[in-house]
């Protein structure tokens, strides 16, 4: 699974704040991200 999906994402519409998050990385270092996530398959029964 991937954790960093944005709707409608386009780095023109993005752009301003991915410089502040390079940034960011660049004056204190990585960042760590955490996300739970399930994955729930249904199926249906006769």
């Amino acid at each position: 699974m991937v954790i960093w999906i944005v709707p409608g994402f386009t780095v023109d519409r993005y752009r301003e704040r991915l410089v502040d998050l390079h940034r960011q990385i660049r004056d204190t270092g990585p960042f760590t991200a955490r996300a739970t996530r399930f994955l729930i398959e249904a199926r249906r029964t006769r």
